[in-house]
């Protein structure tokens, strides 16, 4: 691979957040490979840590197939609550097999990414502030949202111990009225001290690195996918200031080569988007189709739970409500408006380029610009197994599929 060059605070485009990225040292781990090639410690311990942490609660679950009488209920939260190991997997996984890709994508939230003349450069800043408002919003929702649902599942537990418990095969019946946070089984007496202490800081654990993880990896992948959206945007802009006056150019050769420079560099950059654009669809259609799949998953497991199993306790509706509402309906929309973003100001391109003086040109230059309205004639989104686009239109036909 090329080495590349290592991304400052001073290169990031203006109005973009990335200090979570800083704080959590994942610049430092895309700087590194840029640089070197080689990827440092963080995503080892990201995988190493998942894999410890994670490991009792898995064998545990394991085990409880021999030891205990299942049920509906108990059945779909056993399934449920190991999801989020899973998805943290998968997410690391997708950067440690594409991270020549991803730091190569890092290149997007430059500020020299494309070519802007000097003229446009206060404008242009002012259009990269605008457009990632919404991107830091949905970081900083995220990051709330997760940390708003951690603490209710720690201060409010809602699985019952008693529940588990006694359904364990050859034990007598037991009644503690304790709650505990997952829904595992653990081969000890759970409810008594200091078992029951020490399972309940064990979870603890669990969710608060599960959590934590799979808000920082989907705040990466989603404001990246934002940044594609954002260039876009500007790229766009810059066709609408492409103006000729028709007189000079006619009469003064200089001014006609100068424009027609402009646009061949307009074109090398929005063959660049196009090529970036291609690289982050293979990159994150494993990512999209695993968050889309563990959403049709979860609701397929709620439908169950909710026509054939045991539904007078509230708390277990509010927790399969919680457990899609984050984990998978909310990933699952971002990724679809992400995508939608990038369609349109993909395709709004061919408008801008139509909307400008190509018509006051010769025809090398008509000729030049109808390429380009060719090009951005087909809409550019994320895509899921490959060969289904992934936009609002999908997430709205989602629900209608399953009623």
């Amino acid at each position: 691979m090329s080495y590349q060059a290592e991304i400052g605070d001073s290169d990031v485009i203006e109005g973009l957040d990335i200090r979570f990225l800083v704080k959590s040292g994942m610049l430092r781990l895309i700087n590194d490979y840029r640089t070197t090639g080689k990827m440092n410690s963080t995503i080892k311990i990201h995988l190493i840590g998942t894999f410890i942490i994670t490991l009792p609660y898995m064998v545990c679950q394991g085990l409880s197939l021999l030891k205990v009488q299942y049920d509906i209920k108990k059945g779909t939260f056993v399934i449920l609550h190991p999801m989020a190991a899973f998805q943290i997997y998968c997410r690391i996984l997708v950067l440690w097999f594409g991270m020549e890709s991803q730091s190569r994508l890092y290149n997007m939230i430059r500020k020299d990414f494309l070519n802007i003349p000097k003229e446009l450069s206060a404008d242009v800043s002012e259009l990269y502030q605008k457009k990632n408002r919404t991107s830091n919003l949905c970081c900083k929702a995220t990051f709330i949202w997760n940390a708003s649902i951690e603490l209710l599942y720690i201060f409010f537990p809602g699985v019952s111990v008693d529940y588990i418990q006694n359904r364990t095969r050859g034990k007598p019946a037991v009644i503690s009225g304790r709650n505990k946070i997952l829904s595992g089984w653990y081969p000890v007496p759970m409810s008594e001290y200091p078992y029951y202490e020490l399972i309940y800081l064990y979870e603890t654990l669990c969710l608060l690195w599960s959590s934590t993880l799979l808000g920082l990896y989907f705040c990466m992948y989603f404001q990246l996918l934002m940044c594609l959206c954002t260039q876009y945007v500007t790229l766009g802009y810059r066709v609408t200031k492409l103006k000729v006056d028709p007189v000079k150019y006619k009469r003064d050769q200089k001014y006609k080569s100068n424009i027609y420079k402009e646009l061949c560099e307009v074109l090398k950059d929005h063959q660049k988007l196009l090529r970036y654009t291609d690289e982050l669809r293979s990159v994150y259609d494993p990512l999209v189709t695993m968050t889309i799949g563990i959403g049709i998953t979860v609701l397929i497991i709620g439908a169950i739970q909710f026509l054939i199993g045991k539904t007078n306790d509230p708390g277990i509706i509010f927790k399969l409500i919680q457990m899609f509402s984050f984990r998978t309906f909310f990933e699952v929309s971002m990724f679809c408006f992400g995508s939608s973003r990038i369609e349109e100001a993909s395709s709004d391109l061919q408008d801008a380029v139509y909307s400008s003086d190509w018509y006051k040109t010769d025809l090398k230059f008509r000729m030049a610009a109808q390429m380009m309205m060719i090009r951005a004639r087909k809409r550019v989104n994320l895509t899921a197994l490959v060969m289904y686009p992934v936009n609002l239109a999908t997430l709205g036909s989602k629900p209608k599929h399953y009623h």
